[in-house]
């Protein structure tokens, strides 16, 4: 395959003795950088000719990155003499003659973060919490449903209208936020989205008995907290290496996954111990606290407009003055911008097929998870005579299932791309490679979602209907951890905006189920309700696994060239 590389703006390459650059034609994104062979690079979009044509670097195109090819010494150049590049109304037409050179005389690029170890495990740390909040929200709010209704003095039918609402929006949310913080940035949509989250939980815990409003301040509490999910899976992007990615994404996905599991027990405390009006004001007390660390701590990551972060690398950990915005980077060290918001171009990006996949699959795998979550309850209570406590604590193991499955997962993921890229070279190893290692978690919840279902029925021990539970929460955690580091890796200039379309179907899917799932055991009966879940998950989630191995990368390469050619 030949080189390619379009070389717009004034560059000049200082190149280290007896090496030297010369640019070739093609198209381009990124910062320009020399690398060792077979190490993949970023280039900037840049119109140059070169002064000296005796030095040059072989690059072939991947998507928006480059590969280096090869390298060669030059015969005549004096051996102290850079390369320039000069600013020139058209891209210069220069052709390459590749030949090897010693690695150990290429320059050295930036490194792909600026930030120090300890500042990215606060960044994950902090955009982990942060992700905890919409899931607690939506589910702190659970044991105080009977009081509410006696309060508000509606029926159980309505008052559980506005868990439906807050999943419906929760879950469409994040496509206005993630589509801003991709372009405009990560820090002022934290800040804002937060604020939103702030007023609606202060005024819902000071809120007379009207219905209507609590039903309005559910919306805008669901629309407020559900930025942070997506945005914080961008930030991981922005800070993360891709061979390291999986395991970052698992910590931070630890937060949106503990919400579901910590929210009723302390929901159901507080209410045990105070006001139900109580939830609201710790929420907001919550939300409160981390909008100062944001505000004093969080730096901007978004690579379109810090780059690597290096505005910030000689910065101390308080950000004085906390603006909302950040200070940006050289253009030219800037990751390339993404387009401009718009529903064309969420349109464009959801019927993106790898993004469209995702997000059904997705949708099918958490909504059959959320009908063991919700029938969970009845089970232990009906079959098994447990008293609400004791079904409380039965989701502590769908809880553990979740956080080991996501940490491992990650981990695996990440040595299993490693050992792939010492085999084969950082330029062979695609984004669909993660997929892989979904066949296990695929098995895992199949069988989990049939012996659930059959142990119930055939009233086992609970200690089986609750290990069939960890298999489903561990399986999935490990299917979504590789599958959100798939997204990043694969739209990697708009990685929110990919990971809020790839799981914008989860809660309405939910929302689906638990209105359904209690009617299908009864007609169908347990075992046979969640063999068809069983069934279900396995054909539909493992078809579109292959389907994406086998297709995505010719996807892939078609939008690299359609965004390139416009």
């Amino acid at each position: 395959m030949p080189p390619t590389l379009l070389a717009t703006n004034a560059r000049t390459l200082t190149v280290k003795p007896f090496f030297h650059v010369r640019f070739v034609s093609g198209s381009a994104a990124g910062d320009a950088e020399c690398k060792p062979p077979t190490e993949r690079m970023k280039i900037g979009i840049y119109d140059a000719s070169i002064t000296n044509t005796n030095c040059f670097v072989c690059v072939r195109r991947t998507g928006w990155f480059f590969d280096i090819l090869a390298m060669t010494s030059p015969t005549t150049s004096p051996p102290n003499q850079p390369c320039s590049v000069a600013k020139e109304e058209e891209p210069s037409k220069l052709v390459t003659a590749p030949a090897k050179s010693p690695a150990s005389a290429v320059i050295q690029p930036p490194p792909y973060t600026a930030f120090s170890r300890p500042k990215r495990v606060f960044i994950l740390a902090v955009v982990t919490v942060a992700g905890f909040l919409g899931p607690l929200a939506g589910n702190i709010y659970l044991p105080a449903l009977p009081v509410l209704e006696h309060e508000f003095q509606v029926s159980a039918a309505a008052i559980n209208a506005t868990v439906s609402v807050f999943m419906a929006v929760f879950g469409f949310g994040p496509l206005f936020w993630s589509s801003y913080a991709d372009w405009k940035g990560r820090r002022p949509l934290y800040l804002i989205s937060l604020i939103v989250y702030i007023i609606a939980n202060v005024l819902m815990a000071v809120l007379p008995t009207n219905f209507g409003a609590l039903v309005f301040l559910r919306i805008v509490q669901a629309f407020g907290s559900s930025a942070v999910v997506s945005m914080g899976a961008g930030t991981v992007a922005d800070i993360t290496q891709p061979k390291r990615r999986a395991r970052a994404m698992s910590y931070f996905m630890l937060g949106p996954q503990c919400g579901p599991i910590l929210g009723p027990i302390l929901g159901g405390a507080i209410v045990g111990q105070a006001s139900w009006r109580w939830i609201f004001a710790f929420l907001a007390i919550l939300a409160v606290v981390l909008w100062l660390i944001m505000l004093l701590f969080q730096p901007e990551t978004l690579r379109a407009r810090v780059g690597n972060g290096k505005p910030y690398s000689n910065k101390g950990w308080i950000l004085w003055p906390p603006t909302p915005f950040s200070c940006l980077a050289p253009e030219s060290e800037r990751g390339p911008p993404p387009p401009k918001p718009t529903l064309k171009g969420y349109w464009r990006l959801f019927t993106y097929p790898p993004i469209g996949i995702v997000s059904v699959n997705t949708a099918i795998l958490y909504s059959s998870y959320f009908g063991i979550a919700v029938q969970l309850p009845t089970a232990l209570e009906n079959v098994y005579h447990w008293n609400s406590t004791e079904v409380g604590a039965g989701y502590v193991a769908v809880g553990i299932a979740m956080v080991v499955g996501s940490i491992a997962g990650g981990r695996w993921s990440d040595w299993r791309r490693a050992r792939m890229v010492n085999a084969l070279g950082e330029d062979k190893v695609t984004p669909e490679a993660r997929l892989r290692d979904q066949i296990g978690g695929i098995l895992l919840c199949a069988a989990g979602f049939a012996m659930f279902g059959w142990f119930v029925d055939r009233a086992i021990h609970p200690a089986a209907v609750l290990f069939s539970a960890f298999l489903v929460g561990f399986g999935m955690s490990w299917i979504f951890v590789t599958t959100n580091a798939f997204l990043t890796e694969c739209i990697r200039q708009q990685a929110a905006q990919a990971f809020a379309l790839g799981n914008m179907l989860r809660s309405p899917a939910a929302a689906v189920t638990a209105a359904i799932i209690h009617p299908l055991t009864v007609r169908m009966g347990w075992g046979w309700c969640f063999t068809g879940l069983s069934i279900l998950n396995f054909v539909l989630v493992g078809s579109a696994m292959v389907i994406l191995r086998v297709k995505s990368p010719d996807w892939r390469r078609r939008r690299s060239a359609h965004m390139a050619g416009n």
